[in-house]
């Protein structure tokens, strides 16, 4: 079913076009900064990271010095893990999507009917 279109009179100044393109660009310029701070603070030798793996063996020790040792390491997990779970989700929603008046249908009514007598 399609949605009725919004008179652009009607749309507030979060449903503007031009708004989208700013929040999604200061969004994206605020990641790339804080991304950046972080090499760089860590090519300046100012970041401390405490190891966390060191008596590990095996790939906890393989993954925990990656951790340890890539400044964007949690980051980058952190935008795959939500990027997974967005894409799941679009395809669970097939799953278990119902129609619209599922509640609503004539099954249900004649139940209610006899409930009520």
């Amino acid at each position: 079913m399609d949605h009725p279109e919004i008179r652009e009179d009607e749309k507030s100044v979060w449903e503007k076009p031009g708004t989208i393109r700013v929040i999604w660009l200061l969004l994206i310029i605020g990641c790339v900064l804080f991304a950046s701070a972080g090499f760089l603070l860590a090519a300046q030798g100012q970041l401390v990271y405490k190891p966390h793996f060191e008596d590990k063996t095996g790939i906890a020790a393989f993954f925990g010095n990656m951790a340890d040792n890539f400044p964007a390491f949690y980051a980058l997990v952190g935008f795959v893990s939500f990027s997974f779970i967005v894409l799941v989700g679009q395809h669970l929603r097939k799953i278990l999507m119902r129609p619209e008046d599922y509640y609503d249908s004539p099954e249900a009514e004649g139940d209610d009917k006899e409930i009520e007598a």
